[in-house]
């Protein structure tokens, strides 16, 4: 009898563990923060939104997206004083080159493969299969002189 109560705890704690290594992650990626699963990659960018290049950024809610990053950065005018800057890589599959993000033209991004949609003003997830947040980017903006820079 002693037998067949251990073997039920050994197999009760083990179905535990393994349902818990298969359930989806909180969302750590807000603006403040730069946890996410998308694997690191130096960033050092700096760019001027006075450039008719980078003119998107003018105003609160463009967008713009450069090379850099995973798979790409997408840079997003939050408001008057803030650009925000998140990697392009879709959260819900990383290892899925096809798993990109383009922004939209209402405060989102969407993947391109798995349609997760994301918050541009913080990078969190909205709807869809991914579980976590975009990578964030440290931005500075100087809206004076309309500097930007995009560290990692």
């Amino acid at each position: 009898m002693n037998f067949i109560k251990k073997f039920i705890g050994i197999f009760l704690l083990l179905s535990l563990l393994v349902v818990n290594s298969c359930s989806k992650g909180t969302n750590p990626a807000t603006a403040t923060s730069t946890s996410s699963a998308v694997p690191y990659v130096a960033v050092n960018i700096s760019i001027n939104i006075n450039n008719l290049l980078y003119t998107s950024l003018k105003t609160v809610g463009g967008t713009l997206t450069l090379t850099g990053g995973y798979r790409g950065i997408l840079l997003y005018r939050r408001d008057a004083n803030t650009i925000v800057a998140y990697d392009r890589t879709c959260t819900y599959n990383i290892s899925d080159a096809n798993g990109v993000v383009q922004a939209q033209n209402n405060g989102t991004a969407i993947c391109l493969d798995c349609s997760s949609t994301y918050s541009l003003y913080n990078g969190t997830v909205n709807s869809g299969y991914s579980t976590m947040g975009l990578q964030v980017y440290t931005t500075t903006f100087n809206s004076s002189t309309g500097a930007v820079t995009v560290t990692h």
